[in-house]
């Protein structure tokens, strides 16, 4: 068994422990920006494969405490490196540095990087290259004061990386981001989704993904674990093949997204098809003022702008309150979810939240908040 940390975006920690302890023997235990679990390499395999809001799969090494450059050097020197890297493998260094006693977090890495280096020269005679772009061993090094934890990166490309995207739209979600915002909802897949402001349609195509059990990479198959030695190409292959055969393309579900421009339908229809999901999600060109769930219940996501521009934020606060008014005459019986990173436009939708989840959009600090509609009022 080894250890592993799955890194996701802050304020996912429980969402991700809890969707990728269905997959493990043992439940994954959250912390500050990701989860640790223990696994097998099947386990590795699985979480790279089905977690929908991890970014980074990595597999412990060692941690170390070092309290000055020079002891930081000696315990990095002192670990058998050549048994991962031989002289004619390359790799690469990430780090993430907290601390009062490495304060140049270039000058740290160096000093990682030439442990590593030299410790292979001192066992095989020669030193591997650097390569950062496409390495063949990836290292996340993380420092908190004086405590160092040095992992291997299994993932490469971050998971969010799916495959189904033609192009990146300016404001698209992360998708890990948006997958989580769909498992922090109450939606229980079987009533209608919808998503009425969807942009490049990354929500309702993870709510897809969720809801048909479709794993959120069956598009990709480029992963850092594959250029290890002790890679299983069966195996890897034999899971691929299973998760397969799970997927269950329900026809009751029903998904919707719509948005106000052409050329944004256009992207989420191109993903649908790459994701061969064209009957599954409907989009639609539609003002948001045109949209009328055509259902009793349901659950709406919705991620508006955030006016992160000087002289934007005047025009979005009629958007915000129509917003509101939208929910109040067209949405009973719907749970409504509006996802921003500026709190006094969510004020203009005027309506109280019965909840306020905290999550991070990059470096932009966010809300998902949750808006109960009954009898088109809300509780």
């Amino acid at each position: 068994m080894n250890e592993y940390y799955l890194t996701c975006p802050r304020g996912l920690e429980d969402i991700t422990s809890s969707d990728i302890s269905t997959y493990l023997d043992k439940p994954a235990t959250p912390d500050k920006g990701g989860v640790f679990f223990s696994g097998s390499l099947k386990d590795m395999y699985t979480i790279n494969m089905y977690s929908r809001t991890g970014m980074f799969v990595l597999k412990k090494l060692f941690f170390l405490e070092a309290n000055n450059y020079n002891d930081l050097y000696k315990k990095i020197f002192e670990y058998p490196w050549h048994k991962i890297i031989n002289s004619k493998k390359t790799f690469s260094i990430r780090s993430k540095i907290n601390s009062d006693l490495y304060t140049n977090s270039n000058f740290t890495t160096l000093k990682i990087k030439d442990g590593i280096v030299d410790s292979i020269k001192n066992k095989l005679g020669t030193r591997p290259s650097i390569d950062r772009y496409n390495p063949n061993i990836r290292f996340f090094i993380f420092i908190n004061n004086n405590k160092v934890k040095i992992y291997m990166d299994s993932s490469g490309d971050p998971l969010f990386m799916r495959g189904y995207r033609t192009k990146i739209h300016k404001a698209a979600l992360n998708e890990s981001l948006a997958a989580g915002l769909v498992l922090h909802s109450s939606w229980n897949k079987k009533d209608n989704f919808y998503d009425i402001m969807c942009g490049s349609g990354t929500i309702p195509i993870e709510a897809a993904l969720i809801a048909f059990n479709i794993p959120p990479r069956i598009l990709r198959d480029e992963y850092a674990f594959k250029k290890w030695d002790d890679y299983d190409s069966q195996l890897w292959e034999s899971l691929k093949k299973n998760a397969k055969s799970n997927i269950n393309l329900d026809d009751k579900i029903k998904i919707y997204g719509s948005d106000i421009l052409g050329k944004n339908i256009d992207l989420c229809i191109q993903s649908l098809e790459k994701l061969d999901l064209m009957d599954r999600v409907k989009f639609s060109k539609k003002d948001l003022n045109d949209f009328s769930p055509d259902s009793n219940s349901g659950t709406i996501i919705i991620n508006p702008p955030y006016g992160e521009r000087i002289g934007e934020q005047f025009n979005l606060k009629l958007l915000y309150k129509q917003l509101g008014d939208k929910f109040k005459k067209d949405c009973s019986g719907h749970d409504a979810y509006v996802f921003t990173g500026n709190p006094n436009l969510s004020k203009q939708i005027g309506l109280r939240t019965k909840k306020r989840i905290i999550l991070k959009n990059g470096t932009i600090d966010c809300r998902l908040l949750f808006y109960p509609m009954q009898s088109g009022s809300y509780k």
